[in-house]
């Protein structure tokens, strides 16, 4: 045994020693993903709500900020009358309502409240008659915000710009089947200036315009990205929830926090156990401010995404208060979304808003009896997969890594591959650079990743970025090839290609005369959340320059596939010429580096720009410092530091990776991470994570416990450990280049379209198992001039060297179990 070897060893054992409580905590614990052996419930029947959000044609443009009243009218015709009648309405921050001419409820939301950017407000409605009746409504704009996207339908809800109004035919709050009096839809009319007796259902409303629709509130997608809807959790029959995710219920492990006050609160165990006397709280008043409402915590064991259910056995109504929190510490100190009212319908079921979260509060405010519960639990939203991929090691840590990394890309599958189920809810191609190597290694998934990869293009403004950030074009290029590279779907490459070659040519606007990326459309240049890698620097530009290199790359192979050779020649020409740019502008002749940013070097390997005798260099003065413990390296996010691990692969330095992995990822798990988190330093302070997490320039508790870029180590064990790598469209060849950098043994599967390839590895013996279709070069390690390689017990003559002949490679063409030893 190697010293390297036996050092590493040594390492990695004290590693895993002094992770040993965490690991059987985690050990413990129930199954991290619920949904990982679930029988798959079937598709739901729920039909999409018709009621459709809209908002006057005139006026500003959506996304700008300002403060108009709105004027809205709407006529329906009533043949008999109903016992109660409720407006629901959602969307305006205020709003006079009017029936029949005469006011009868306005309202005002706390803008200064945080949480949700706007809320369902429901009025009993008085004064309907047989025949024509008339609602008119003056509102204004909801709370609204700005968010990271170019989609108009998602600018518009996210700025406040939207009206949703039902009339059904009951008391407020109390479920029904029976039709609508009244919906919203395009037959309202609306206006930004009203006068004279507007209000009266005489007046005559023909000189207005039609409102401006956006759908039905559940048939666009776009209008459940980047928590736009979470404020409809209210909305009577609202599940926002796409057709292809389905939903289980999940309860929770725990119940804690419990606080009386001076109300009584019973049978907090049934929470968790069913069988138990039944919750109930007895309200001291029927009235209580927060502070003195009696309350309880539900901790679900592990991150999780949907919404909490509540279902009521109680004979009279409560309004209870919910708060979540993706830690202990953001729930009882600054949930994210706020504190959000709910009003529980009695012998009925009520949710809460859908997010992703950990712990959930609910305070019990007011009611006019008991409130007896007949249960709490999470009403868990999923993206049906299956575990095809696979690994699994003699490290525990490394094996719960993996499991981690998994179960976060998994959380991320929602309405579309978002970047994180909390914040922002959204697509960035970049995050997808890094999880959809995951989901493409284990899940092996075509409908999710299609879509988002077409809709990021479709989010794209005219003559603008990708996310309008340059280098995220690139990496959308990127994920494209590892997409096809998995898949082979060249469908789905021809419905692209166009529009990738005018990704291409927008990208190409940004080089200047000496083949510099030189951000000349000012859009946002950002390779990593640090002061210097997420604004417009030189260190940022560089960054980006590699990145545009490897896209170019990836480019030309696509082109090729695609039988456009023209276009893959000059791209090949636009990588050779901004690689020559690179060495002359951007190397720093003192250290033989691209300056001393982990980031920035590692891409620059990546790209292939760094010369061979470059990369060495690159390693020892800056790389290697992850081993260093008193470096401290400006901060790199879990993001970046996935292409970190990968060059420190292409470097020949694996192990030193593993012992990065164990260090960077396993601290958060040793943290009590159960999904991984948008940053992390091993600097950082412990105890609370939110404490120092750092994004968007800040720290705080919006920071997100479980973002898709940061589950890179999970592919990178399969490709790197295991070895293997498709090297053709759909794995019709591949190389399997095993590498336990250490580890005693390790195993795992991996998803082609042709079947399982499955790998078994201990030291010098390779297993695998390869279905029909693949040509697989196994790159099989040995020591030159006294190794000698047994397939299946018979000597075998292998191929070409590589690596300093420290690789000998054997070629596997036909469907069977193979068995290569080393002697």
């Amino acid at each position: 045994m190697t010293t390297r070897i036996f050092r590493t060893l040594l390492l990695g054992a004290i590693a895993a020693l002094a992770l040993l409580p965490s690991l059987a905590r985690a050990q413990a614990a129930p199954p991290l993903d619920p949904a990982r052996n679930l029988v798959i419930p079937p598709e739901s029947t729920h039909q999409p709500l018709p009621e459709q959000y809209i908002w006057t044609r005139n006026g500003p443009p959506v996304g700008q900020a300002e403060v108009l009243p709105r004027f809205f009218r709407a006529a329906f015709n009533l043949t008999a009358m109903p016992k109660d009648a409720t407006l629901y309405l959602a969307g305006p921050r205020s709003a006079k309502i009017y029936l029949n001419g005469k006011l009868v409820d306005q309202f005002d939301s706390d803008l200064t409240a945080p949480g949700l950017d706007f809320r369902v407000f429901a009025s009993q409605l008085t004064g309907l008659h047989i025949g024509r009746n008339v609602l008119a409504m003056e509102v204004v704009r909801g709370k609204g915000g700005s968010k990271s996207t170019t989609v108009p339908s998602t600018i518009q809800i996210a700025n406040g710009k939207v009206v949703v109004a039902k009339i059904l035919p009951a008391a407020p709050w109390v479920p029904t089947d029976s039709p609508a009096l009244l919906l919203s839809d395009t037959s309202w009319k609306a206006t930004l200036s009203a006068s004279g007796d507007w209000q009266n259902p005489a007046f005559n409303d023909s000189a207005w315009p039609a409102v401006a629709s956006l759908g039905p509130i559940e048939t666009d997608i776009n209008l459940r990205q980047w928590n736009t809807d979470a404020g409809m959790y209210n909305w009577p029959g609202y599940q926002g929830v796409s057709p292809f995710l389905r939903q289980t219920p999940l309860p929770a492990v725990a119940v804690t926090h419990v606080f009386s006050g001076r109300s009584i609160i019973t049978g907090s165990d049934a929470l968790t156990k069913p069988g138990s006397s039944p919750l109930t709280v007895h309200l001291a008043s029927p009235n209580l401010p927060q502070q003195e409402a009696p309350s309880l915590v539900l901790d679900f064991g592990r991150e999780t995404v949907g919404r909490l259910q509540l279902v009521s056995t109680s004979a009279t109504p409560a309004i209870v208060a919910i708060e979540y929190g993706e830690s202990e510490n953001e729930l009882l100190d600054h949930p994210y979304l706020g504190t959000d009212l709910l009003t529980l319908p009695a012998n009925a079921t009520a949710y809460g808003p859908k997010s992703a979260f950990r712990y959930a509060r609910v305070r019990f405010l007011s009611t006019s009896g008991p409130i007896q519960i007949g249960s709490i639990q999470l009403d868990a939203i999923f993206y049906p997969v299956s575990y095809s991929g696979s690994f699994e090691s003699s490290d525990p840590l490394l094996n719960k890594i993996w499991e981690t990394g998994v179960y976060t890309a998994h959380l991320c599958m929602q309405d579309d591959i978002w970047d994180a189920p909390k914040r922002d809810r959204g697509r960035w191609a970049g995050d997808l650079d890094v999880s959809g190597r995951v989901i493409d290694n284990v899940f092996a998934d075509r409908f999710l990743m299609e879509d988002t990869l077409t809709r990021l293009l479709d989010d794209r403004a005219p003559g603008h970025h990708v996310n309008s950030i340059p280098g995220y074009s690139a990496l959308w290029i990127s994920a494209l090839d590892q997409y096809y590279l998995h898949t082979g779907s060249l469908d789905y490459l021809k419905s692209v290609h166009q529009r990738l070659l005018d990704l291409l040519a927008t990208m190409d606007t940004e080089m200047d005369a000496d083949h510099l990326f030189a951000d000349k459309s000012k859009d946002w240049p950002f390779v990593d959340w640090t002061a210097d890698l997420s604004a417009d620097t030189p260190e940022a530009r560089r960054g980006t320059q590699f990145e545009y290199i490897l896209a170019f790359h990836d480019a030309a192979f696509l082109l090729r596939e695609l039988g456009d050779t023209a276009a893959a020649a000059q791209r090949d020409q636009a990588a050779a010429q901004l690689t020559a740019a690179a060495q002359s502008h951007l190397l720093d002749p003192a250290t033989g580096t691209f300056g001393s940013r982990w980031q920035v070097n590692s891409m620059a390997i990546l790209s292939g720009a760094a010369t061979p005798t470059q990369v060495p260099v690159i390693w020892s003065t800056v790389l290697s410092q992850t081993a260093n413990a008193s470096f401290r390296e400006p901060p790199i996010t879990p993001f970046y530091n996935a292409y970190v691990l990968s060059a420190m692969a292409a470097t020949g330095h694996r192990a030193e990776a593993l012992e990065w992995i164990r260090k960077y990822w396993g601290g958060m798990i040793h943290e009590g991470a159960t999904s991984f988190w948008e940053a992390y330093d091993t600097h950082w302070p412990t105890g609370n994570a939110h404490v120092s997490l750092q994004a968007d320039g800040s720290t705080g508790y919006f920071v997100s416990l479980a973002h898709g870029w940061s589950s890179g180590p999970t592919s990178w064990l399969m490709e790197e450990v295991l070895g293997i790598h498709s090297t053709a469209a759909g794995f019709r060849t591949a190389t399997l280049r095993p590498d336990l950098a250490g580890l005693a043994w390790a195993r795992g599967t991996e998803p082609t379209p042709h079947g399982l390839i499955v790998i078994d590895l201990k030291p010098a013996q390779t297993t695998v198992t390869l279905p029909a279709g693949i040509e697989l070069s196994v790159l099989v390690p040995i020591s030159p001039g006294h190794s000698s390689i047994l397939l299946n017990g018979k000597s075998v003559t292998p191929g070409p060297l590589s690596e300093d002949s420290m690789r000998a490679t054997v070629v596997l063409s036909l469907p069977g179990t193979y068995t290569l030893e080393v002697q």
